[in-house]
């Protein structure tokens, strides 16, 4: 697929932002802050809060209808109940003055608040927020909520097929170092991101969510869980998730310009 390199390090700075929610730990209810001259807009779960004037403010029936729907269909994927409270939403279209108006680098997600603003995708605040009502511990694996939020963050990318070119590029992590928590941090926050992503895809969609809940709360060590909670052997669950990576991997192309005299030949090299 073309310009898949491009697209490989486009999300590096979405992936970076993303971190500030990143947390396992269950967010405390806040006051709402209240800023003034922002306009309020109700729509069922919501109540957003924003600019007048600002792009999304003039578009607030579409932002809302968007987050809705990933609100709906994040419930639907992590088999949960529809949340009942109401969520404050608070979008931030100035993102340089954001992290000064509220107090902490955005996206912040609480209990009773999500605060938003660009480059981030908008399905990240909606599954952060979500993870709590799991009602379940936070996990020992950071692989698993890195990967949930990422995999959930309806950006349109294919993380089975970028995970593909990790393989080819030579920046595959081992399923060890994945479940490594020092290990994984270390490693680049893109690729790791990535990867987790389509390992959460994977045992989701191969096992069923309620045995990535089961993975995800455990205290055990985490060949031993995964060996019993999938009944197969540790190296072979590995082989099995890269074989379903390389059969969705779709290629990208290399482009290679030679300077021959004072002409440059280019080449275009498909890698599948």
């Amino acid at each position: 697929m073309k310009r898949h390199i491009v697209r490989l390090t486009a999300v590096v700075s979405v992936l970076l932002i993303c971190v500030a929610i990143l947390g396992c730990g269950k967010k405390k209810d806040e006051p709402l802050p209240v800023y003034e001259g922002w306009e309020k807009y109700t729509y069922r779960h919501f109540v957003y809060h924003y600019e007048p004037g600002e792009y999304w403010g003039r578009n607030i029936d579409r932002f809302a209808s968007f987050n809705e729907r990933y609100l709906m269909e994040n419930c639907e994927f992590l088999a949960i109940d529809i949340p009942t409270d109401t969520i404050h939403y608070y979008i931030h279209m100035d993102s340089a003055n954001a992290a000064a108006l509220v107090g902490h680098d955005i996206p912040y997600v609480t209990s009773n608040q999500i605060h938003w603003g660009r480059p981030v995708p908008l399905g990240v605040p909606i599954i952060a927020y979500l993870i709590p009502k799991m009602k379940l511990r936070p996990t020992d694996f950071r692989v698993l909520h890195d990967g949930l939020i990422t995999l959930r963050d309806y950006s349109g990318h294919d993380y089975h097929d970028l995970t593909g070119m990790l393989h080819k590029i030579g920046q595959y992590i081992p399923l060890d170092s994945m479940f490594n928590n020092e290990a994984f941090l270390r490693r680049h926050i893109l690729y790791r991101r990535q990867e987790a992503a389509s390992l959460v895809a994977y045992i989701t969609y191969t096992y069923g969510i309620n045995r990535f809940k089961m993975l995800w709360q455990s205290a055990a060590d985490y060949r031993k869980s995964i060996e019993e909670l999938f009944r197969t052997d540790f190296s072979k669950f590995e082989a099995d998730w890269e074989a379903f990576v390389k059969e969705r991997f779709t290629g990208f192309t290399i482009q290679k310009d030679t300077l021959i005299g004072d002409s440059v030949v280019r080449e275009v090299i498909e890698v599948k």
